[in-house]
């Protein structure tokens, strides 16, 4: 019995020495926070543009939400894709330098209408472009 309790002790003690030792969480969060904070510079202008805004456009996304379907056909003109997913429907508006992805979907109310849930603007290829400038482009093309 005298004999197992070394060889136990030996076999916990190499337990934990092979054990990975926990990241560092705050190191972490900084590796996380410099990444995002490089993303965010890739997507800002080198100079800021100034564009013509026709009335009653969106300068953001977050202001399509709650939106019907024939409120974005009048700011944005018809999606370039169009996909549905359920009962949701995913739309994507596109210029050269410019993508929108928009899911349209009902509340729980039966019969509810399409209503925009999320909406996203980013900039396409290797452009720079603010989300305004974005949603700026999307209007001007669709503008008869």
């Amino acid at each position: 019995m005298t004999r197992r309790a070394p060889l136990i002790a030996l076999l916990l003690l190499g337990a934990c020495a092979a054990q990975p030792s926990p990241a560092d969480p705050h190191a972490v969060l900084q590796e996380v926070l410099e990444n995002y904070r490089a993303n965010l510079a890739g997507m800002q202008p080198t100079t800021a543009p100034v564009l013509p805004r026709l009335d009653g456009a969106p300068t953001r996304a977050a202001q399509l939400l709650g939106q019907s379907p024939e409120t974005l056909r009048r700011w944005l003109g018809e999606p370039s894709l169009r996909r549905k997913e359920g009962e949701a429907q995913v739309w994507l508006f596109q210029t050269p330098f410019c993508h929108l992805d928009v899911v349209l979907d009902r509340d729980d109310t039966p019969g509810s209408a399409l209503r925009v849930s999320y909406a996203s603007a980013r900039a396409a290829g290797t452009e720079r472009r603010t989300e305004a400038a974005c949603l700026g482009e999307l209007a001007r093309e669709a503008a008869p």
